[in-house]
């Protein structure tokens, strides 16, 4: 599982290191506001989001497009230029392609890859299998894989948390 959500979020993420995509304007002609409400076990909360229509022009003038749909994180009033890419056929703010968000996923998968290993090796989380500390005992080559694996797995989760709260 970590593997094929790694190979999706490879392309995206080499997408917005490289610095891919075209810069440009978009002059707003409206926007709506979208709520969404969550509901929890003791409490409710909404979550606006807004979405920006207008025509948009790549810095260099050449393409021009009308209608373009946009999702920003507040509203604009008619006539305001926001700064916007085109990735392919979408259209996205600077803030949405951060690459921050991608790397943390790419980390936490190196982190599952490893304790997925760990767990083919010594038989963890089987129905009827043994603990964590009995598990540990079966590991092959324990004075090698351990601390590989372990460190693997320190290592995802951590470089996870620093991509998903810093960058």
């Amino acid at each position: 599982m970590a593997a094929v959500v790694a190979v999706v979020t490879i392309p995206e993420l080499r997408s917005e290191l490289a610095g891919e995509g075209t810069d440009g304007t978009l002059t707003v002609s409206s926007c709506e506001t979208h709520t969404k409400t969550h509901y929890g076990t003791h409490r409710r909360s909404t979550e606006l989001k807004f979405s920006c229509t207008g025509s948009w022009t790549a810095q260099d003038g050449d393409p021009t497009y009308e209608d373009v749909a946009v999702a920003t994180s507040s509203r604009f009033e008619t006539g305001a230029k926001i700064p916007v890419v085109q990735v392919d056929d979408t259209f996205e703010t600077p803030q949405d392609r951060d690459p921050g968000k991608d790397a943390a996923i790419l980390a936490f998968c190196l982190s599952l890859a490893a304790f997925g290993i760990y767990c083919l090796l010594t038989g963890f989380g089987a129905r009827n299998g043994p603990g964590l500390s009995a598990s540990w005992q079966r590991l092959p080559a324990r004075t090698v894989t351990g601390p590989v694996l372990g460190g693997l797995f320190v290592v995802g989760a951590l470089a996870a948390l620093v991509c998903g709260l810093v960058l």
